[in-house]
């Protein structure tokens, strides 16, 4: 089993996510860090704690609380995307959680996971990069002893989905993607590019529900609704692109994707450009040293198959 920690702004695609990675029996799953993004982080951290009293998995893992804010910009998050609760309005329906989160905050929690996993563990950060941008200016020492960082976020030769150019995640916090882009740890980038070929349309969360009518089926049928009412009234189509749970994906079988190495960097100012992550594409000549292996090809069909006979059986 591959030790991963998921760090997470907790919305509607990101709990898709976390219910793969509970499902999957290559990963363990020791830590669910939050971080603000799609909504505030104490709701995050709710939703994580809903997801796991719903979920019961046999192994649990921590959930620490981590940063509220950006690190140099204002907060801005996405309630009409994931509800104003980043489940789709429908936490309200069900009792407090029973789990708990830790004391310790999420830099820490995710600095001493590394410290016992040296080399082995990988971070698959679905939110903002806060957190991880914090625990490199606090320990960079440790966290070079990471295997490997799989984060969603970026967007090259599509529109961006935050504005023209910016995929949502590095417009929150560019100044922290720009940080880790700098660290030189092992990174993977997944961005709109390939996310955004990867659709859960509502019929097939509809067919499934009627299968399992008690239970998750439900569950995932209405905490997904306002988000696929979203996209099919700004994309035409009553689905959801599974961004986050593409990321997890990757965490299990890296030939979901084919990847490329490149030199990225993310521009953390700007009216229109906030956010944008640019990689240098030039095939030679003065082409910049590389600093993350970029998805840019998807197996979307197979992806698919394999998310739906996780999360659903």
């Amino acid at each position: 089993m591959r030790p991963i920690i998921i760090d997470t702004d907790t919305g509607v695609d990101d709990a898709l996510a976390i219910i793969l990675a509970l499902k999957s029996s290559e990963l363990s799953v020791e830590a669910i860090t939050t971080v603000a993004g799609n909504v505030e982080v104490e709701k995050c951290t709710r939703n994580c704690l809903l997801l796991l009293d719903i979920l019961q998995p046999t192994q649990v893992p921590i959930v620490a609380k981590g940063a509220k804010k950006p690190l140099m910009k204002e907060l801005v998050t996405a309630p009409e995307v994931h509800g104003e609760d980043g489940l789709g309005n429908v936490t309200s329906s069900y009792p407090p959680p029973r789990h708990r989160a830790v004391s310790e905050n999420a830099v820490q929690v995710i600095l001493d996971i590394v410290r016992k996993h040296p080399h082995e563990l990988t971070i698959v950060a679905l939110g903002p990069l806060t957190n991880l941008a914090l625990a490199i200016e606090k320990d960079l020492k440790t966290m070079k002893k990471v295997r490997e960082i799989i984060a969603m976020g970026g967007a090259f030769r599509v529109p961006g989905n935050t504005g023209p150019v910016a995929e949502f995640n590095m417009y929150v916090d560019p100044d922290a993607a720009q940080r880790v882009f700098q660290a030189g740890l092992p990174l993977t980038l997944v961005p709109l590019d390939v996310t955004e070929q990867v659709v859960l349309h509502r019929s097939k969360v509809l067919r499934m529900e009627t299968e399992d009518p008690i239970w998750l089926g439900t569950f995932i049928a209405r905490f997904t609704q306002t988000y696929m009412e979203y996209h099919k009234k700004t994309e035409g189509s009553s689905g959801a692109y599974l961004h986050d749970p593409l990321t997890v994906g990757i965490a299990i079988r890296a030939n979901f994707v084919r990847r490329r190495d490149l030199h990225v960097e993310v521009k953390t100012e700007g009216k229109l450009t906030r956010g944008m992550s640019v990689a240098d594409l030039r095939p030679s000549g003065e082409k910049r040293p590389s600093n993350a292996r970029v998805a840019y090809d998807v197996r979307s069909k197979e992806f698919l198959q394999f998310f739906e006979s996780r999360v659903w059986h």
